[in-house]
């Protein structure tokens, strides 16, 4: 009798161990932020900021206030660098370029909280896909997002809808590596081959008159 007296004590002792050695694991293995990748300031005092997963292969997006993590979301291996981003936003969202398994994929979340909003895969059909290791991969207005993929012997500009994340247009570019961009009011331009080219940021659609 006096072995089964301690017989309860004793599981539960042994099942409190058993939960603080998860725990600690957990701690010791759950997936961390590590080196700031890029950060981006957003107008009203916040900011986003891309950081490496420590041992990782993945990334991390975060908003902050200051020194304060509004919040934190584990993605898959950002697609920017320092200086060249792959991230866009408006009042209400963001999206992010990411690469996963030979894929270049656009991911949206929700601005307030990082719920997911949306996402695609960007040209399907040339995969796999790599990032080109020059030129601008994301331009915006902070309306839309414009996406640059390319490969050896093709280019494609797509348009996404930054409320939704969703695309909203494609333009195939040709052969030829983007080497320069931007966005203005009405205009999206890109250097491909030392020719300044010109496209509706509504549509997508080419303005040959402006080729120089």
């Amino acid at each position: 009798m006096a072995r089964m007296r301690w017989l309860g004590p004793t599981i539960v002792g042994v099942g409190a161990l058993v939960a603080a050695a998860g725990i600690w694991y957990w701690l010791r293995v759950r997936p961390r932020a590590g080196d700031m990748i890029d950060k981006f300031d957003l107008p009203d005092d916040h900011f986003l900021v891309v950081s490496e997963e420590v041992n990782g292969t993945n990334s991390f997006l975060e908003l902050r206030d200051h020194d304060v993590v509004v919040w934190q979301a584990l993605i898959p291996h950002y697609a920017g660098t320092k200086g060249r981003p792959a991230l866009a936003w408006s009042k209400t969202a963001v999206t992010v370029r990411v690469e996963r398994g030979g894929r270049a994929e656009v991911f949206a979340v929700a601005l307030q909280d990082s719920s997911k909003l949306g996402g695609f895969r960007l040209a399907p059909e040339h995969e796999p896909i790599t990032t080109q290791p020059t030129g601008p991969i994301t331009l915006t207005d902070h309306v839309r997002s414009y996406e640059i993929v390319g490969g050896q012997d093709w280019h494609q500009l797509v348009g996404v809808d930054l409320r939704t994340g969703n695309a909203l247009w494609k333009t195939d570019l040709g052969r030829w590596a983007v080497t320069d961009g931007g966005v203005t009011a009405n205009d999206i331009w890109l250097v491909q081959d030392k020719v300044t080219r010109h496209f509706n940021p509504f549509s997508g659609a080419e303005d040959r008159s402006q080729m120089h």
